[in-house]
């Protein structure tokens, strides 16, 4: 009689969600077959007691790290007292106050929701509200959420097949340089997408723009960094439409990109509503949106519960925010993302000379793009290629979003230098293999 042998740990673990779970689960979940165990910092352990770099954060969800003592302290301290309700609280209060006095004064009105796609769309039914209008411009390649509201926002083939979405949304180009739907030059071209797009707007919308939305750095797109100037320009876009500019920072937030919000980067944008969201609770469910009151007194959003969300704002949820925000400020964790971003860059440089299938490669701060393309052309290499990248990273002991030809690279901005060193180390020992491997066809 032939024994079957017992199923590990890991398998069984694996095996017994699958059975119970609906399709449509995380990418990076099915692909790696990861088990996680325990995670300190930049460092992740399975239930095998294998070890990894992370560089995938639960997509730029842990910027202060893994298991931050303080952090665990003060969700500890808030869990045994009280975790539910939106009553008033001094946590949220002081939560407030503190990200109040990190943002421009005209942003100093706070609403709290527990997702990133909540607080889109509570976002855009401000906009609405405060405009009486009812259009909203998004762009190629933007992501804002999954639920049916904010994927009619995306300006790609995610939505595909999950219509019907709201109407009264508009895409318009997106100032992906690399590839240019004007085929223009960025150092020449005086960012004529944004002229394009507002032809577009001007050809394709009822004239009734409530609000531009955008991401300040797309991140699902594999975090394209626009050029210098071009938020400055989607501004006096909106303001010429007479509409509202909201800048989705629910990826790029809290201290990403290197500064605490990537729309500090240009003192010349001024946003009328951020979304914010990911990082902001360190893997706490919170999210939230700001803006100022003025806009919406008076009209239905203001109105009684109208725009409450059950667990937003909760004691558990603003107690992880308001202490993720003060590691953040205290050990200048935006400021340590953008030396390191320095460094990152200096690096990525070399990789775009070394491999020819490196295309696009840049970085704000810790916010990491790597475009993979097939040498001499701009077209992306095959998925069959990429998700053996992501394999030979794995086995390498690092967990990157990096079965695309677009990787995304999300360290925590506490990782230590010889961590990241030994990350990145890992991408070129992959890539020197696969310039090998590539070689040889």
């Amino acid at each position: 009689m032939t024994r079957t042998a017992m199923p590990t740990s890991t398998e069984h673990t694996i095996a017994l969600e699958k059975r119970h779970r609906l399709p449509g689960g995380q990418t990076m979940t099915d692909l790696s077959g990861l088990v996680v165990d325990h995670a300190r910092n930049a460092e992740v352990w399975d239930n095998d007691g294998k070890r990894y770099i992370d560089f995938f954060t639960g997509v730029g969800v842990c910027n202060i790290g893994h298991s931050h003592p303080r952090f665990l302290a003060a969700v500890q301290e808030q869990l045994s007292a009280c975790a539910v309700g939106t009553f008033f609280t001094d946590v949220r209060s002081r939560y407030y106050q503190l990200l109040s006095s990190q943002l421009p004064e005209r942003l100093g009105q706070i609403h709290m929701f527990s997702t990133g796609s909540e607080a889109v769309e509570a976002a855009v039914k401000l906009a609405r509200a405060a405009t009486g209008k009812q259009e909203i411009v998004s762009f190629w390649g933007g992501f804002h959420g999954k639920t049916q509201g904010a994927l009619g926002l995306h300006g790609g083939p995610r939505k595909r097949h999950c219509g019907p979405f709201p109407p009264g949304s508009h895409q318009v180009p997106y100032a992906y340089c690399y590839r240019c739907p004007l085929q223009l030059a960025p150092t020449t071209c005086g960012q004529r997408c944004v002229h394009l797009a507002e032809q577009s707007i001007e050809n394709g919308s009822l004239g009734d723009i409530a609000a531009l939305i955008v991401e300040p750095v797309q991140g699902t797109n594999g975090n394209i960094i626009p050029p210098a100037g071009y938020l400055r320009a989607l501004r006096h876009l909106a303001d010429r439409l007479g509409a509202l500019l909201i800048l989705d920072e629910v990826i790029t937030g809290f201290g990403r990109t290197g500064s605490l919000f990537a729309f500090e980067h240009d003192p010349d944008v001024s946003p009328d509503i951020v979304v914010l969201g990911k990082a902001m609770a360190s893997g706490v469910p919170a999210s939230a949106i700001v803006s100022r009151s003025e806009l919406v007194e008076g009209t239905p959003f203001a109105a009684p519960s109208a725009a409450a969300s059950t667990f937003g704002g909760n004691p558990l949820a603003s107690a992880a925010s308001l202490a993720t925000l003060q590691i953040l400020l205290e050990e200048e964790l935006p400021e340590r993302a953008n030396r390191l971003g320095a460094s990152v860059a200096r690096r990525l440089a070399s990789w775009t000379d070394e491999f020819p299938f490196v295309g696009n490669a840049a970085c704000m701060g810790l916010m990491i793009g790597v475009e993979l393309v097939q040498p001499d052309t701009r077209r992306p290499l095959p998925k069959d290629v990429t998700r053996g990248v992501f394999q030979a990273l794995l086995a390498e002991g690092v967990l990157a979003m990096a079965y695309d030809s677009r990787i995304r690279i999300y360290p925590p901005l506490s990782i230590p230098p010889e961590h990241l060193d030994e990350g990145l180390t890992a991408f070129e020992n992959v890539f020197r293999s696969m310039y090998r491997t590539l070689a040889r066809r």
